[in-house]
């Protein structure tokens, strides 16, 4: 029976609408169900979800079901380039990995990317039950992290078990566009977001992290199969745990999905040996391998900077960050190609 997705772990706010305005939604909402239930389901409440870029609903309907519509950001909504093509992301790969049947990842019901019944793009997809980890942190025992992380650890191999003939964004490589290396794919995904700090006229070393880039980018070149990777992977808030067992109910956002290397998984830039065990991977790493994986931080790092001047900005993680871009780029001076 379809459910849906959860809000990502920061609480949940709710606005009261006028009758008129709720009414007409209630109509909207209802032609969007008549494509996927019977013409007596109905939408019984409609709840707005505050606190991320896209548009969130959290629908209650007749049947008792839970669905979850995810809309489009507003137009006043200032977005990073590879955050342009979220939605459709998200889209695709819940449709790409639909047949796997995993409890664990939620089953998209409709996708529409005219917008033609709501106003804008939209998906509706499962509602997955659980609370974030990031809200669990403490609350759990060894064992129980353990758990997670070897779960974390098999469903990010299990993601990456599927292949594609070409590197990049799941749309260029639908569309027979994808870049032939994953160094190409891979440097124009962190060339975007450098473009995204400088139009923001945010103050880093552009130059010395190109030029570094460039240096070790030969690494990625030992990356030769465009495998499917969730680059978020991991993160706290958009992993769900079951209160009671304390084991993993669900993942949410996909958002971030690209066809390229599985160890760009955000899960895997302190992975603990549970995680690696989950995996299938051993605890060594190629010297290729730990290039990549201080690419990879490096690019997550300034990514995490830049987010800071396209949303409410918060100093105390901007400052994290830039402490630990300034470690990282000292890491990558001193590592060298074989």
């Amino acid at each position: 029976m379809p459910s849906i997705l959860r809000t990502n772990g920061h609480g949940e706010s709710f606005h009261r609408q006028s009758h008129a305005g709720e009414v007409d939604e209630h109509h909207r909402l209802d032609y969007v169900l008549s494509l996927l239930y019977p013409s007596t389901v109905r939408v019984q409440r409609s709840h707005p979800i505050f606190g991320h870029i896209h548009s969130l609903r959290l629908l209650t309907l007749s049947n008792g079901a839970h669905l979850l519509l995810k809309g489009s950001p507003s137009s006043r909504t200032a977005l990073l380039r590879r955050e342009r093509s979220f939605l459709e992301t998200e889209a695709q790969f819940l449709a790409l990995l639909g047949q796997s049947a995993n409890p664990c990842i939620p089953q998209l019901y409709h996708y529409d990317p005219h917008g033609r019944l709501w106003g804008s793009a939209y998906l509706i997809r499962q509602y997955m039950k659980g609370k974030s980890l990031s809200e669990m942190e403490g609350e759990l025992t060894p064992q129980q992290q353990d758990g997670i992380d070897r779960h974390l650890g098999f469903l990010v191999s299990t993601i990456g078990q599927n292949a594609a003939p070409g590197f990049g964004s799941l749309q260029q490589v639908a569309f027979g566009a994808g870049r032939p290396s994953w160094r190409e794919a891979f440097c124009a995904l962190f060339e975007g977001v450098l473009r995204d700090a400088e139009d923001m006229f945010i103050h880093l070393p552009y130059s010395e992290i190109r030029r570094e880039l460039n240096r070790l980018a030969p690494a990625l070149e030992y990356v030769s199969l465009p495998r499917l990777v969730v680059v978020d992977f991991g993160r706290p808030s958009h992993v769900l745990v079951n209160e009671e067992s304390g084991q993993l109910s669900g993942i949410v956002d996909f958002s971030s999905a690209v066809w390229g290397d599985v160890l760009m998984a955000e899960i895997f830039a302190n992975a603990s040996p549970a995680v690696l065990q989950g995996a299938g991977m051993a605890a060594s790493r190629t010297r290729e391998e730990n290039i990549r994986l201080v690419l990879y931080a490096c690019y997550r790092l300034v990514s995490q900077i830049t987010v800071q001047y396209y949303r409410n900005r918060d100093e105390t993680s901007e400052f994290d960050a830039r402490r630990r871009l300034i470690t990282t780029i000292a890491e990558m001076t001193r590592l060298e190609l074989a």
